[in-house]
């Protein structure tokens, strides 16, 4: 099977190095000086206490994806649609499409621009970053939950998707399908309101946030607001699902969230695509949703000023 990872940031650099180990053919598709080290040195990645260095075949030419059977877009919400105008002429039309953004817009946002192509809306929940260009260190979590989004004329979906989490999990991956996306998708939303944009202005890990009453409390109504807005928008999340992931979190490894990292990279955030997505949409329903406010609004003005 080959497999592209477009938009190959930390994310994607993780899970197609573990790709690759499992005889897959992946390709990368990234730009700049990450992409410059991968070319020349290859990928160094660390994964908790284990490290490979390796060849990888990556260039900047979205020619690289072509003949896939899987395609995992990887980049931020924020460069989805570009993403989407560079794969749009060279993605194969019998190839799958795996959507790993944050927020609950991306596989619409994809199936705009391929209406007639299979879709698969993911989730992965991970500690992650880039140290150095070429070389990413994986620190914390690592599951991914993929549902099917859109499949209008493929009928190997079935076969491609499960080929995919058991490639996953060959190599350690809690790769997992659920039955309905809309709900993995504002499960994972839920949590980003909660703490994302809580850690980047604090620079404190999601677990000192759960553990300081204050600020637990600010993160706790920040995702019972999101729970009543996906509740009005049709989407049931579990019961009592705000207080779990709190309580969740007073115990996860140290994870840099990618929205603390974009603030120290003064890189746009993906606010947009979370509280500030919570914020807009309670606005033209007439909802309340007083913490999302505080929260979208605050680094709203920190992403302006820079």
């Amino acid at each position: 099977m080959k497999i592209a990872i477009a938009g190959a940031g930390a994310v994607g650099c993780h899970y197609g190095s573990l790709l690759q180990q499992t005889g897959c053919e992946v390709v990368f598709l990234a730009r700049g000086s990450h992409l410059q080290v991968m070319q020349t040195a290859g990928l160094m990645h660390k994964s908790m206490d284990r490290q490979w260095d390796i060849p990888v075949q990556a260039d900047c030419d979205p020619a690289i994806v072509a003949g896939a059977n899987v395609v995992i877009i990887t980049c931020k919400t924020t460069g989805l649609d570009d993403m989407c105008r560079q794969l749009v002429d060279t993605v194969p039309a019998n190839a799958l499409l795996v959507t790993l953004q944050n927020g609950v817009q991306a596989p619409d946002i994809v199936a705009k621009y391929f209406p007639d192509q299979s879709i698969v809306a993911g989730s992965a929940f991970i500690g992650v970053r880039i140290e150095a260009p070429g070389h990413v260190v994986h620190s914390a979590a690592g599951h991914i939950r993929l549902g099917l989004w859109q499949h209008p004329h493929d009928l190997d979906i079935e076969s491609k998707l499960e080929s995919l989490l058991s490639y996953f999990q060959q190599v350690g991956v809690d790769a997992r399908r659920v039955a309905d996306a809309k709900q993995l998708l504002w499960n994972k939303m839920l949590w980003n309101c909660g703490f994302n944009a809580i850690t980047a202005l604090t620079r404190r890990y999601a677990r000192d946030i759960a553990n300081e009453e204050a600020t637990a409390t600010l993160a706790l109504v920040a995702m019972q607001e999101t729970v009543s807005l996906a509740s009005t928008l049709g989407v049931n999340l579990p019961e009592y699902a705000a207080e779990k992931q709190l309580a969740l979190s007073k115990n996860l490894g140290p994870v840099k969230t990618s929205m603390w990292q974009d603030i120290e990279q003064d890189r746009p955030t993906e606010i947009d695509a979370m509280n500030g997505y919570i914020l807009d949409t309670a606005d033209e329903l007439g909802h309340k949703v007083p913490a999302n406010r505080i929260l979208a609004t605050l680094v709203r003005a920190l992403d302006h000023c820079r």
